[in-house]
């Protein structure tokens, strides 16, 4: 069972990175971009330290990520956690974590299936919509090592690598990580502010069909499916394309 007492609970550590680290990234995400701040500072993956909970029960919901100012390829600091909610939405329960550093904050939040009724509030609930304009559209096959890749980045949920964990949370195989999805959709685009919310599991080896919109949103599917949705947006302005390296 999850263990409320987590609310309010701080940890400090020290990341340092370099230009490899984000070559790593670029390698796993299909190209380098600001999103490369999530798994920097969150370093492990989003579902840690949910204490108590049956991790085969836990699915990565919504992240966003705020820079404040331009990410350094290579650099130390200290980055700060804090488990920020835990909503009660029924049927589970969401767990809002935030990180921060001098860099970037990035705010992650997991459902925690079976774990809701407790009596607590809901909390707020996103909207993430999409123009009716058309879109720009374009296509990224991932590979059957995809998930192996990105783990290389420091999420090792077994989730994404050991078929037996997978079985139990109810998928057929080990699914693709929800950030490297999302670090997929946004490769190549220059943001400060990033809101994505994962709607259905990608398998490695799918063909994802990616669409992006000239104000900032985005969306990505499967075989027809959405699996993601969410927009970036810098200093105001919606996220603009830009060359590796830019």
């Amino acid at each position: 069972m999850l263990d409320h007492s987590i609310l309010g609970v701080v940890e400090r550590q020290v990341r340092t990175w370099s230009a490899d680290d984000a070559g790593v990234y670029a390698d796993a995400a299909g190209g380098y971009s600001p999103a490369f701040a999530i798994p920097l500072l969150q370093h492990g993956g989003p579902q840690l330290g949910l204490t108590g909970a049956d991790m085969t029960q836990v699915l990565h919901a919504e992240q966003s990520l705020w820079l404040h100012g331009e990410l350094p390829r290579q650099g130390t600091t200290e980055v700060t956690k804090t488990v920020a909610a835990i909503h009660d939405k029924g049927s589970g329960a969401l767990v809002v974590s935030e990180w921060t550093s001098q860099h970037a904050t990035t705010r992650s939040s997991c459902f925690v299936k079976g774990e809701g009724g407790f009596g607590g509030e809901r909390g707020e609930t996103r909207r993430f919509d999409v123009p009716g304009t058309r879109p720009e559209t374009s296509f990224f096959q991932t590979t059957a090592d995809q998930a192996l890749r990105y783990m290389r980045t420091g999420d090792v949920n077994p989730m994404h690598h050991d078929e037996e964990f997978a079985r139990r949370a109810g998928f057929a195989k080990p699914i693709l990580h929800g950030l490297c999805t999302l670090g997929i959709t946004v490769a190549f685009l220059d943001f400060t502010e990033l809101h994505a919310r994962f709607t259905a599991p990608v398998t490695p080896g799918d063909e994802l069909r990616i669409e992006r919109w000239p104000t900032g949103e985005f969306r990505t599917s499967v075989r027809g499916t959405q699996v993601l949705v969410g927009s970036v947006f810098r200093s105001g302005q919606p996220g603009k394309p830009r060359k590796i390296g830019a």
